[in-house]
């Protein structure tokens, strides 16, 4: 959806009394032909648009995103790696090799080519600012390369070319972790969906709510749930308006209606209550206002997220 579809076409008296075939001299005869007097955003004038085409200045979340839940693996000590002699940051970068020593949460301890290992968020705890910052990611998920997933029917035909990786799905078989409940729901166990987002906000929060943006496409567990923008608009500018005031403390909170309250002033929303998020609707905003929130937004991102107290 393109920004301007949002925006109503805006018409001068001239063009209202030809396109109705009469004059309109009262603001009762403009209205009573389906139209309304409107004001420019930016400048002290006035139009008219057709009631139909105007829009509201709060929109759902879900009329300008779509909103889904990370991936929930079955067996987070197998798919889930730290690596060992170098940082997330550094396989991000491209500053290792064509392998990496990585170390599961079971104990096992080898290398795994790198095209297997992509950035993974799990824990809030990892973020220490608005902003997902490779340098403070923790883990790997490990997940086949795009360009593979259509070939993992057929081992014969990749596995010489990635050992490491094939070696590591025969140890998870020798643990058993293709008979979890949820990893032998799949067709493949070791296949994860892709779950990738820039806006990423937690499912369950406390003292603590943020909207969390990521300058380039990252994957997420389930702790998190991933907001995709569906307009022609930028995520930095989404992000900010769901991380102002009126939305995340206002609307979030209080309008909600959260489903599930966890103890200790924790609540849990689920995604239909997400997409009932309110936000200023990005039409709404010129150029001008939307550099503005971006400045805004970037100062904030690069600081520490602080309770809702501080806040």
């Amino acid at each position: 959806m393109q920004l301007a579809d949002l925006l109503p076409k805006i018409v001068n008296l001239a063009e209202v009394e030809r396109i109705v075939g009469k004059p309109l001299r009262t603001m009762d005869a403009i209205r009573d032909s389906g139209y309304h007097l409107v004001k420019a955003r930016d400048r002290d004038e006035y139009y008219l648009a057709k009631e139909t085409d105007l829009q509201p200045l709060l929109v759902r979340l879900g009329d300008v995103a779509e909103v889904r839940r990370g991936f929930t693996t079955g067996a987070n000590e197998f798919f889930y790696l730290e690596p060992v002699n170098c940082r997330v940051a550094d396989v991000i970068g491209g500053k290792v090799g064509a392998t990496v020593l990585v170390k599961n949460g079971a104990g096992w301890q080898g290398e795994i080519e790198a095209a297997w290992l992509r950035p993974v968020i799990k824990s809030p705890r990892e973020l220490k600012t608005l902003r997902v910052r490779p340098e403070d990611l923790r883990y790997l998920v490990f997940m086949p390369p795009d360009a593979l997933r259509e070939q993992l029917h057929a081992p014969q035909a990749w596995k010489q070319r990635y050992p490491l990786a094939w070696a590591y799905i025969q140890w998870g078989e020798k643990q058993g972790y293709q008979h979890n409940p949820t990893t032998r729901s799949r067709e493949i166990w070791y296949l994860l969906s892709s779950k990738q987002s820039q806006i990423l906000i937690l499912r369950a929060t406390a003292n603590r709510p943020a909207f969390y943006y990521s300058d380039t496409l990252i994957s997420h567990d389930q702790t998190f749930y991933s907001i995709r923008i569906v307009i022609d608009t930028k995520e930095a500018t989404i992000a900010g308006l769901l991380n102002s005031t009126f939305t995340n403390y206002l609307v979030r909170e209080i309008v909600s209606g959260a489903s599930a309250m966890l103890g200790q002033g924790a609540v849990w929303s689920a995604v239909y209550e997400t997409n009932e998020f309110t936000i200023p609707n990005p039409a709404a905003f010129t150029d001008e206002q939307r550099e503005r929130l971006l400045k805004a937004f970037e100062q904030m991102a690069e600081r520490e997220v602080k309770s809702i107290f501080e806040e």
